[in-house]
């Protein structure tokens, strides 16, 4: 994932430098013989930096549009693709939960389900005490006992 990354980057960096040179060779200054006379001397600068201008190659839109492309691939690997997965296995492990699981909602309540339905669970916190929550709270199923915590 680094490497793809730093490729990515060297690219962009190499691609982005090679351009500016290009525009800097175009833009270089017209150097005229002093022999001339003055209107001579404005007539010919026009007329080279007229053809200067024209010689110089136009960036295609592929060139313009791949730094673009660049950018939405990093952003896709770096945030997006992450995201999907992590939601993927949410929903996995909401689908997973079964009753007598020991679980942790979002908001730090610990608790094992006694009954499910589609979107709410009910959870027994403590003997006698049932709490109604969403199911897409539920943060992570506890795996072994949890101990008190003494603070």
């Amino acid at each position: 994932m680094k490497k793809t990354l730093s490729i990515l980057v060297f690219a962009l960096c190499a691609f982005s430098s090679s351009s500016f040179a290009e525009e800097g060779a175009a833009s270089a200054p017209v150097v005229v013989a002093p022999a001339q006379p003055a209107a001579a001397q404005t007539v010919n600068a026009a007329a080279v930096s007229g053809t200067a201008q024209a010689a110089a190659p136009q960036q295609s839109m592929m060139g313009m549009a791949l730094p673009f492309v660049i950018m939405l691939a990093v952003m896709y690997f770096l945030m997006i693709r992450p995201q999907q997965k992590k939601m993927k296995e949410h929903q996995g492990m909401m689908n997973a939960l079964k009753d007598g699981d020991e679980v942790i909602t979002s908001s730090g309540i610990i608790g094992t389900i006694q009954g499910m339905n589609d979107k709410v669970v009910t959870l027994e916190v403590s003997k006698n005490v049932q709490l109604k929550v969403l199911k897409s709270q539920v943060n992570q199923v506890v795996k072994g006992p949890i101990q008190d915590i003494r603070a």
